[in-house]
């Protein structure tokens, strides 16, 4: 099935299944560290799929569109480099998402984000 063409949750799927790991905002970067190698390809497939489609609403309690969906998965995926790419200019920032998850689901990832440019910005 091709899922560029056609509306799909899965986006929010994925986001579910960060924010359970994310309860532990620690151990969701120790995870990126660990299998950063894998993380590059998966990244290089969400943006193909968030640069080619149509920005369509997601049916999910979260809402937004899916190119939202893509910018918090690469979020969440290179939170150990402090950076993400963005594909609207919904959240640009780290800080935008981690307070959308903050007040969402009530997971902090300040912490994380603010120890990332201390490591990554020295």
């Amino acid at each position: 099935m091709d899922f560029k063409y056609r509306p799909t949750n899965l986006t929010y799927q994925a986001i579910e299944l960060f924010c359970d790991i994310g309860k532990n905002p620690l151990e969701l970067l120790e995870l990126c560290q660990k299998y950063s190698g894998r993380i590059e390809k998966i990244c290089e497939v969400i943006h193909e799929y968030g640069t080619s489609i149509d920005n369509w609403r997601v049916d999910c309690p979260l809402g937004f569109g899916v190119k939202d969906h893509c910018s918090f998965l690469s979020f969440f995926l290179n939170l150990d480099l402090g950076k993400f790419e963005y594909f609207t200019d919904n959240f640009t920032t780290l800080e935008q998402i981690a307070e959308l998850f903050k007040d969402w689901k009530g997971i902090d990832f300040n912490s994380v984000i603010e120890k990332q440019k201390v490591v990554t910005f020295s």
